[in-house]
């Protein structure tokens, strides 16, 4: 039987009169806690590292397996723009592995309570992504980020063990060398990106 447009009518008129959920209004924060808030997203100094990325870039890549056999070599592309108002930096990365094509993407940046960087790091060979944390040495030259993939991505029991560096020898010229684990668990050198800006 099909519902009247009267019916309907009176059930909205007596939903409206019903007095308002709790989750269904409206609550001003106190400014102060507001201010908190914002005050803890605000970017400090060491954001300000994170313009040294910015810009276009050549790149050269080597890649050897966990043996120390060099397996890849090629040029790429790289470009970093920052983020939400300068707290990220985001890379997008093009080169090759072995002939085929490969996109990478990071996203850096300062994680003011942790008091550290931090680095998520997603590409085509995998549906997982990579996540790192670390500091700058007292150069200020070199960035040491350790992590791994989440658990359960490969399959492995662990997969912490990752770490990447990143030295800076000049504005316009870093190296990122990713480190994993070889056959017995040694730290083994398995990537090497040379980055130099373009003019």
């Amino acid at each position: 039987m099909p519902i009247r447009p009267s019916t309907l009518l009176l059930a909205a008129t007596l939903a409206a009169m019903l007095p308002a959920r709790a989750s269904d209004q409206v609550t001003k924060v106190s400014p102060k806690v507001l201010k908190g808030w914002m005050d803890q997203g605000t970017p400090v100094a060491e954001h300000a590292r994170l313009r040294d990325y910015v810009g276009s870039w050549v790149t050269r890549q080597t890649d050897w397996l966990p043996d120390g056999k060099k397996w890849n070599e090629a040029d790429g592309t790289a470009t970093y723009h920052l983020v939400l108002g300068g707290r990220f930096v985001q890379e997008d990365y093009l080169t090759s592995l072995d002939g085929h094509p490969f996109h990478a993407m990071g996203l850096m940046g300062f994680d003011r309570q942790a008091k550290v960087y931090r680095l998520i790091w997603m590409d085509d060979l995998n549906t997982g992504f990579l996540t790192l944390s670390g500091t700058f040495d007292g150069t200020g030259r070199l960035l040491t980020l350790l992590g791994g993939l989440p658990a359960g991505a490969t399959g492995e029991v662990t997969t912490a063990g990752w770490r990447v560096t990143d030295t800076w020898w000049d504005p316009n010229h870093h190296a990122v060398v990713w480190w994993g684990r070889g056959p017995t668990g040694e730290p083994v050198k398995l990537s090497q990106i040379l980055y130099t800006r373009n003019p």
